[in-house]
């Protein structure tokens, strides 16, 4: 009985021992499966920049309640307490001390209050508020101007966020697409190149329709080698999108996403015109659709303000004072002495050393900074929603083309590989067909992809994002 429980806590060790290893190792070989719309979801939780700019607009906030708490009466309790040596606590009381010398008909027993105490307590309330003050009053509608400035800003950094995360998942579908076709073509490379080393050891292959196969399978090998580090480089771009271990195994949906694709066939359905109608946006429409260009237009008129606020120095600043104190004496408790004022200060600057117009000439020309900023993105985002517009045309024809192209290889290749059995063509060639279509497979796939990417594109630009993605929050 008892080595049957020794032989159980002996089971029980070694399952402890092996629970941290087969842990490590599970968490070593897991290989986290993403989709589009989960990609985006984490973006949008665990993104840095993200998070960044949602605390930015936290702060905004709590910079508006601030500026309205500027225009608030104050109130603080003081106290003062104070300790001197014996000398001078004699002569500061000296005349109360010794005022029957100065006055000898005084009666007798006639004392008046000390002057100074040994321990001295003195207290007071105060309240102050002001009543005009020009630079109070500006900077509540400057926090609210900046607050709405971060709104955009917010705004602009989720959607490139959204833009980029989208982008760089289409990347890695792309990547393995091409990595696939490599491989695929690798491998029949390498059966073709074997076959020929056999023929030409046998007396059948010329050594230079043996080393035309050779160089053919290195040129494979080295496209597969290349197609790899694509993916790797775009997989290490989208996990660090979505902020997640840049070394964990990761793994994507096969194809694109159906919505993708559905939106794409749509917009190449559409006539050249009409797609060149989407980007023909007023000034304010074009504002509204791109967070970007929105989020410069309000940090412009934030500066236009803080411009505007710079005058406030000239102006006159009015506050409302009132202290209810008790006199000096030797406790904490308050005596019945309690005198009450109240005071109404006004100030007004006359010559401060041209600091005020230093100040606002300062303050004129970050605004005029900001408006030919503003200016100059609002013509760069014309500019480039110009230029993507053109790619989409151009691409849709390309695709088209591309469409057919692979079509007829694929024919021609079919038809030179049973003409190869049957020996009427060269090995050179079958090797051309088999490269041809190879290419236009290649091109056909960039083509895909690259005029998806323009539609992302042009869509981040528009504001659509959401019409290619389902978003969870």
């Amino acid at each position: 009985m008892k080595s049957k429980q020794i032989f159980k806590t002996g089971w029980w060790i070694l399952l402890l021992l092996m629970i941290p290893v087969s842990g490590f190792t599970q968490d070593s070989n897991h290989t986290v499966f993403l989709t589009l719309r989960g990609s985006v979801s984490r973006a949008l939780q665990k993104n840095n920049q993200l998070q960044a700019s949602h605390y930015g607009l936290k702060k905004a906030q709590w910079d508006r309640y601030q500026a309205w708490t500027q225009l608030l009466p104050t109130v603080s309790f003081n106290t003062r307490f104070t300790r001197i040596d014996e000398e001078s606590f004699y002569l500061r009381d000296f005349f109360r001390q010794n005022i029957h010398a100065f006055f000898p008909n005084l009666p007798d027993g006639f004392e008046i209050p000390p002057s100074a105490y040994r321990n001295a307590y003195a207290s007071s309330i105060d309240v102050s508020m002001p009543i005009f003050n020009g630079i109070l009053l500006n900077g509540l509608l400057i926090a609210n101007a900046n607050k709405k400035a971060m709104e955009k800003m917010n705004e602009s950094t989720r959607n490139n966020i959204l833009f980029q995360v989208i982008s760089s998942y289409l990347n890695v579908l792309k990547s393995k697409e091409l990595l696939r076709l490599q491989e695929e073509f690798l491998t029949l490379s390498r059966l073709n190149y074997e076959k020929a080393e056999r023929k030409y050891q046998a007396g059948r292959y010329s050594k230079t329709e043996a080393l035309r196969w050779k160089v053919d399978y290195q040129q494979q090998k080295s496209s597969v080698t290349s197609s790899q580090s694509a993916l790797r480089t775009s997989t290490s771009v989208l996990t660090r999108m979505i902020n997640m271990d840049m070394n964990q195994s990761v793994d994507v949906e096969k194809t694109i996403p159906q919505i993708i694709l559905d939106e794409a066939d749509r917009l190449a359905a559409l006539p050249e015109e009409q797609i060149l109608t989407l980007i023909r946006l007023s000034e304010n429409h074009l504002l509204k659709a791109n967070a970007a260009l929105s989020a410069v237009s309000s940090q412009t008129r934030v500066n236009k303000l803080l411009y505007r606020n710079s005058y406030a120095s000239y102006m006159p600043n009015i506050s409302l004072s009132y202290s209810h104190g008790w006199r000096e004496n030797n406790t904490l408790a308050l005596d019945d002495y309690s005198p009450k004022t109240v005071m109404v200060n006004f100030n007004l600057p006359l010559f401060t050393s041209f600091q005020n117009l230093t100040k606002t000439k300062s303050s004129y020309y970050e605004y005029k900074q900001s408006r030919e900023n503003y200016q100059d993105q609002l013509k760069n985002t014309r500019f480039i929603l110009t230029e993507t517009v053109n790619k989409i045309i151009n691409l849709k024809t390309q695709r088209e083309l591309s469409h057919a192209t692979v079509e007829f290889t694929r024919n021609n290749y079919n038809v030179i590989e049973q003409q190869k059995e049957r020996g009427l063509i060269s090995n050179i060639d079958f090797i051309d067909a088999k490269l041809n279509l190879q290419n236009a497979e290649l091109n056909d796939i960039n083509n895909q992809y690259d005029f998806i990417s323009a539609m992302v594109e042009l869509y981040y630009l528009l504001g659509k994002l959401d019409k290619i993605v389902d978003l969870e929050n």
